[in-house]
């Protein structure tokens, strides 16, 4: 019966850690963070028997260092080309509206598009707003690369200690 359980919980840990993965891409769901949790909830109900809790601190670590690289990466990215504060915010609000309105396509475009606006309001001439707009969905790709490596890095972990 305790065969049975564990399998069941794995499955769901599973199903839980590829939302996740899809939440990497999907701004609303969690990304990294859910892998981590499921990783940690599974060592909790195995007692840590396949899991050592030495891997769920690693794993927690490199979560929040995928959160903080994130949130620099866009930063960066639309720093680096000349986004304004107005920029930043057109780009976060675009990525918002277009993800609601279009899924992962339309948060790129959302996001070039916010941004472009958020520089012509500040006054910028199109051509450095579009400059902008392209550094944000530049450092959006950038923290999506990184988390999505992050993000397998810790399912094929966890995989190979559990699945031992």
């Amino acid at each position: 019966m305790i065969v049975k359980g564990r399998v069941f919980v794995l499955f769901v840990v599973m199903i839980l850690m590829v939302i996740g993965l899809i939440g990497i891409f999907v701004p609303g769901l969690p990304g990294n963070g859910l892998i981590f949790l499921s990783s940690l909830g599974y060592g909790m109900f195995t007692k840590f028997e396949k899991i050592s809790v030495t891997w769920i601190v690693f794993f927690a670590v490199i979560t929040i260092l995928a959160f903080v690289f994130d949130y620099v990466a866009s930063l960066l990215g639309a720093k680096k080309f000349g986004a304004t504060k107005a920029g930043i915010i057109g780009g976060f609000l675009g990525g918002i509206a277009g993800v609601l309105l279009f899924s992962i396509p339309g948060l790129l475009i959302g996001q070039f598009l916010g941004t472009c606006i958020g520089e012509l309001c500040y006054g910028k001439e199109l051509k450095l707003s579009m400059k902008s707009g392209f550094g944000t969905m530049l450092g959006y790709m950038l923290g999506v690369v990184i988390n999505v490596t992050i993000g397998i890095t810790m399912i094929g972990v966890f995989l190979v200690k559990v699945l031992r």
